[in-house]
């Protein structure tokens, strides 16, 4: 059975607050982008990442399209396993330091993402919860 993401912050009180950044240290080529420091909160634990979004996309973001897009990175990683198998299925090429960059940054804040909730919220939230 599903939820929905802002069911599962509602059920799990999560709360964020967020703060203009200069940049992103985590994104090569972010000048059209606006960067923020976000910080999810839960339970008395929290959550510090660094967060960007598009200039099209107007206004600070939100708690659900944070925590959806650290949900899909995860799931990414978890997914894949290695850093060869995440290559292959974004297309990256496996010789790409690059990529072997954004792979790593997604692999660290799934870790943090995962000591936040815990292992069964961490599952739940991405095997049983519809993401954006």
């Amino acid at each position: 059975m599903t939820m929905t993401i802002q069911n599962f912050i509602e059920q799990n009180k999560i709360k964020m607050s967020c703060e203009y950044a200069d940049s992103n240290p985590n994104m090569a080529d972010s000048a059209n982008m606006n960067h923020y420091k976000c910080q999810l909160r839960r339970s008395g634990k929290q959550l510090t990442i660094n967060f960007s979004q598009g200039y099209g996309i107007s206004g600070d973001p939100e708690v659900e399209s944070v925590l959806s897009c650290l949900a899909s990175d995860s799931i990414g990683v978890e997914n894949a396993g290695n850093f060869e198998d995440w290559a292959q299925e974004y297309g990256y090429d496996t010789d790409n330091r690059k990529a072997e960059k954004i792979y790593k940054v997604c692999e660290r804040q799934s870790q943090k993402l995962k000591n936040f909730l815990g292992e069964e919220l961490y599952g739940k939230l991405l095997w049983e919860t519809e993401q954006y």
